[in-house]
């Protein structure tokens, strides 16, 4: 899952409750309303992430 920093409380919480360990990806909040540069940044963090958690 990708979540901002801003919802990662929220998601760890919901993961506890229903007993779970969530595979989580944070990147910086927020995500909408952003330019193409900004985008792009968050874009590579979760990239970044995805790439490390799977080792490929």
């Amino acid at each position: 899952m990708i979540a901002t920093e801003t919802f990662k409380p929220l998601v760890l919480a919901q993961a506890k409750a229903r007993k779970v360990e969530p595979r989580l990806i944070v990147v910086k909040h927020p995500i909408g309303g952003l330019n193409a540069d900004e985008l792009r940044e968050r874009i590579e963090a979760a990239t970044k992430g995805l790439v490390e958690a799977t080792g490929k």
